[in-house]
């Protein structure tokens, strides 16, 4: 999706939600009774007014949770799914507020913010992340923005290098995640290799929590989940490869925090980003749900490995208020024509 139909489509649900529109929905459904789990899906915080792509400021976290207070009960991800599995039905509106990949920023920024509010979160943490290793698609996209600044006409020497950098430039970021994102670990990692060599980044790598600050959290309350080993698209690996990602995430947690983690998150999450297979490894190796990107809310019964979260950028409150509303859903974005089916560009 381009980013102007995505601007306009987020402009019309903020402005129904402006005229009440979220607020009668909202309470339409709960006089049906028909009560809902949302989980939302934040990525890293920064300091207040520091909001590039992929992050929201403190301050701006801040505002989204007493929004999310007035009109919600917040609670843990664990409470949720039990509340979800429960026999008697969900009895009101949950909130469940998640973060992915595990940040330094959900540490400095983010737990402070939540501790004053007295919201739980989730933290899913790709363990790779932890014990030092890049983030691909970070080192991917400070490669591809360094290659703005190469000299015109400098040339490009390797095919999949041009087949990244030329749509990159003319503005189709979109069609470049889909690219690479599709390819086999192996392949892309040798593709961002060659991006590395050909436009060195000059910004700073994304900074991981620590260990240490990882326990911290867990310590105060905060769940820590699993997120794989080193975030990779479970769909291109084999059954065999994507256990050993799911598992060898799971015991670093373990092992760091003593204690396994309860649940998990499937890297970036849409319906094309892992199978069937991956739902039974992820049940298997005892997790108690999994998170998908597949924008909506979760009923009582719903399948606690395929919740669906609703992603939250560095946007208005009257825009998170529209996508509580379900006004940014998949189903209904694909009817708009906003978004095709599994076109999730979420890391």
């Amino acid at each position: 999706m381009t980013g102007a139909r995505r601007i306009a489509g987020r402009s019309a649900a903020a402005t129904v939600t402006a005229l009440g529109g979220a607020a009668l929905l909202r309470r339409r459904r709960r006089r049906r009774h028909d009560y809902r789990v949302f989980v939302l899906e934040y990525h890293d915080v920064g300091s207040s007014g520091s909001e590039r792509e992929g992050v929201v400021s403190a301050a701006r976290l801040a505002r989204h949770l007493r929004f999310l207070q007035h009109h919600f009960r917040l609670t843990s991800l664990s409470d949720a799914v039990e509340a979800l599995a429960g026999p008697k039905g969900l009895g009101e509106d949950l909130v469940v507020i998640t973060f992915d990949d595990g940040y330094a920023g959900n540490y400095r920024h983010a737990w402070p913010v939540l501790r004053a509010a007295g919201v739980p979160a989730t933290v899913f943490v790709a363990s790779g992340f932890l014990d030092g290793g890049e983030l691909w698609f970070d080192l991917a996209e400070r490669c591809l923005e360094a290659a703005r600044y190469a000299p015109p006409g400098d040339p490009i020497e390797h095919e999949d290098v041009a087949r990244a950098v030329r749509p990159w430039l003319a503005g189709k970021r979109d069609a470049v995640w889909t690219w690479l994102k599709g390819l086999s670990p192996e392949r892309r990692d040798a593709v961002v290799e060659r991006l590395r060599v050909a436009y060195r980044p000059t910004v700073e790598h994304a900074t991981p929590l620590s260990w240490a600050e990882a326990r911290e959290l867990a310590a105060s309350g905060i769940e820590i989940g699993a997120h794989t080993h080193s975030h990779p698209i479970l769909s291109t690996l084999s059954p065999a490869v994507q256990e050993q990602e799911i598992i060898r995430g799971r015991d670093r947690i373990a092992t760091e925090l003593g204690t396994a983690p309860r649940h998990f998150a499937y890297p970036n999450g849409s319906t094309m980003d892992f199978t069937d297979d991956t739902v039974r490894i992820v049940r298997d190796a005892g997790f108690r749900s999994g998170c998908t990107t597949v924008r909506g809310s979760n009923a009582g019964g719903c399948d606690l490995l395929r919740l669906a979260r609703i992603g939250v950028g560095n946007e208005p409150t009257l825009v998170l208020a529209a996508r509580l509303a379900g006004l940014l859903d998949d189903r209904i974005r694909q009817r708009l024509g906003l978004v095709t089916a599994d076109a999730h560009l979420a890391h």
